[in-house]
């Protein structure tokens, strides 16, 4: 028991002094004068009693444990207040956590119109590789139907070179095949001399090599004229195939820009009908977020906080609970002490009981035998 209660114990003794005085003696606390008579007087010492109780045990038990709960305690309400801080920093944050949502999206709807801008900018580069291959395929035609067109008329005029060579082969044949025959029989008679025969020999070769040299003359004159026009018909089918080439690349620009200005016509409106979609749904899922998140920072913070404060309640119910118990068994004993020290006191014919006396005080020393009534619980 601690010191304050030990005073209450003294004051208990004086309240029944009177009626102690006539039955057994007085218990006081305080000093008495050393002239008076020691068997009249008692002395106890309350610290010993109290520790000595078998009820002292359980009070300090109970103590530790309301200590221990004070500490819980004081922790939860420090916890308690921290959530609160926490919450209101959250709920505080609740505009940035918002923006955060809103920005992300703006970024989705961003994305969005990038993949847009991709998906046409692919598309127009599909459509200029269509208008190149178109280009190539329609050239490539235009070349083999010219080429054959060239061809065609290049072998025409070689079968009629050819022809106009084959008169002239006719004509210096008959001009010339007669003689030359005549060369040749004469060299065949053996009553030719040899002055003769070289001198036929020398005519025939002459001859022959006129002829040749006349038909030669002819055919690289028809060969000049034919590689005359062959160049003459290449040039020709380089320009036209320039000049369709061109024709081509102009119709493929026109086609082309057109279908730029179609396609950018189509993002600017697909940008316009973003932006106005992005704007109204910015403001619908702000008012289902603002809804929403703060339904919820709410309810968390509710929920959070009521956890907390009812255990709380529930440590504060524990803890009046083990302090009233404390209380009673701190009643009891001194009760008991109490009542103990009067049986003692009267038993040993002692009128008054001086609990934690003073050193100037004579008295009989009765510590023990309380102690030794109250270990055999009476």
């Amino acid at each position: 028991m601690s010191r304050h209660n030990m005073k209450n114990v003294g004051i208990t003794f004086l309240i029944i002094v009177v009626f102690s005085a006539i039955l057994a003696g007085q218990i006081v606390k305080g000093e008495r004068p050393k002239d008076s008579a020691q068997s009249d007087i008692g002395l106890v010492n309350m610290d010993m009693l109290t520790k000595g109780h078998p009820l002292t045990e359980q009070i300090n038990q109970f103590t530790k444990q309301i200590a221990n709960y004070k500490v819980i305690l004081n922790n939860e309400n420090e916890n308690l207040q921290k959530l609160k801080v926490d919450t209101e920093e959250y709920l505080g944050s609740f505009n940035s956590q918002l923006n955060k949502r809103l920005e992300l999206i703006k970024d989705n709807s961003m994305k969005a119109i990038a993949d847009k801008r991709e998906e046409l900018n692919n598309k127009l580069k599909r459509y200029h590789q269509q208008l190149n291959d178109d280009i190539s395929n329609k050239l490539m035609a235009k070349k083999e139907s010219l080429e054959k067109k060239l061809q065609d008329e290049i072998s025409a005029l070689n079968n009629s070179y050819q022809k106009e060579l084959d008169k002239h082969k006719e004509a210096l044949n008959q001009e010339y095949n007669d003689r030359i025959i005549n060369l040749r029989l004469k060299l065949k008679f053996n009553s030719l001399s040899k002055a003769e025969h070289n001198k036929y020999s020398v005519e025939l070769e002459e001859l022959m090599a006129e002829k040749n040299d006349k038909l030669t003359e002819k055919e690289n004159y028809y060969n000049e004229r034919l590689k005359k026009v062959i160049e003459e018909k290449e040039l020709e089918f380089a320009k036209k195939i320039k000049e369709y080439q061109n024709k081509l690349q102009e119709e493929a620009e026109k086609a082309y820009n057109k279908k730029e200005e179609e396609i950018r016509a189509e993002l600017a409106d697909y940008l316009s009908n973003m932006e106005n979609n992005l704007e109204k749904d910015l403001k619908e899922r702000e008012e289902v977020l603002r809804e929403d998140m703060g339904e919820n920072l709410v309810s968390a913070e509710n929920r959070l906080i009521s956890k907390v404060q009812n255990k709380i309640n529930d440590l504060k119910d524990e803890i009046n609970s083990l302090e009233e118990r404390r209380r009673e068994l701190m009643e009891r004993r001194s009760k008991d002490i109490d009542e103990i020290i009067q049986e003692v006191a009267k038993s040993s014919k002692i009128k008054l009981v001086i609990a934690d006396s003073l050193q100037n005080v004579d008295g009989i020393e009765i510590t023990d035998k309380v102690l030794e009534e109250i270990k055999l619980g009476r």
